[in-house]
């Protein structure tokens, strides 16, 4: 059984801190490397360079669900 490879991060570290720095993600950044995105995104975290998660600040609108079938007889005035 062979053990995996290791990266060479030393080669590709600039070319992440490049292409993160240019806004590209993580499918891009690995795509280009060479790399997993797994490996792609632990690096980026190693290298400190995760950005942090933007918090939702606008709230949901409800959902609307169809009523039930016979509702609309009953608020229209057809039963009363």
């Amino acid at each position: 059984m062979m053990a995996r490879p290791s990266h060479d991060y030393t080669r590709l570290e600039p070319m992440v801190r490049r292409l993160h720095a240019d806004g590209h993600g993580v499918q891009r950044i690995a795509r280009q490397a060479g790399i997993s995105v797994g490996s792609a995104h632990g690096l980026i975290c190693r290298l400190g360079l995760a950005r942090p998660a933007a918090q939702a600040v606008a709230r949901r609108r409800p959902v609307r669900r169809p009523m039930p079938v016979g509702m609309g007889l009953v608020l229209g005035g057809v039963n009363a």
